[in-house]
């Protein structure tokens, strides 16, 4: 689908300005505990994978607090780029995630090399990838949607393949729309978002 080594800040962009759509519309909605007016909480990530700057506008996570009384509580949209707690930008999750399976010792130090990260990260990201993801929430909903059905040793992979085409960009972006959900902390926005 596309090369993790990508540098393109165009990308980055792109897929700040789909964040940014996200988070008006659940602005919109209003406080999904309570349907209070939600004002803008947003806080700096950090996130790694790519050549950003600390100071760019990209690093911000979208966020929201409810203006409510006796509510107050934090409302945090889906975001197509980063991929729920990780540290690292969603896209480099993904791609080397479905990359790291049949990777040979000499490619996953150059992974290392180019990206920063380890071989213990990768390894994490496959368990994740194969025991923590199938078992989630979304996964149990969203799965149904998707036909013929995966291959369950190899999600990761196959959803890459599912959502390949001819604009890497805009195929990339559809996946990560699709599992923007999973980015959500709140089991009520990610009821929102599915």
């Amino acid at each position: 689908m596309c090369d993790p080594n990508t540098n393109d800040p165009k990308l980055i962009e792109f897929l700040f300005q789909i964040d940014k759509d996200l988070a008006s519309k659940t602005r919109e909605k209003g406080c999904p505990h309570c349907g209070g007016v939600l004002h803008s909480a947003c806080y700096p990530r950090k996130p790694k994978g790519l050549p950003i700057s600390p100071e760019s506008k990209v690093n911000i996570r979208f966020s929201f607090c409810c203006s409510t009384d006796g509510c107050r509580r934090r409302v945090t949209p889906p975001s197509v780029r980063f991929l729920g707690r990780k540290h690292y930008l969603g896209a480099v999750v993904i791609l080397l995630s479905a990359m790291f399976k049949g990777q040979s010792q000499k490619g996953i130090q150059k992974v290392e090399r180019l990206l920063g990260v380890s071989s213990k990260t990768l390894s994490r990201w496959h368990i994740w990838w194969q025991e923590i993801f199938p078992a989630s929430r979304f996964w149990q909903y969203s799965k149904s949607f998707l036909m013929p059905p995966l291959n369950s040793a190899y999600i990761c992979q196959d959803l890459v393949d599912r959502f390949s085409a001819q604009d890497d960009r805009l195929n990339l972006s559809r996946l990560l729309r699709f599992l923007s959900p999973l980015s959500c902390p709140s089991p009520e926005v990610e009821i929102q978002a599915l």
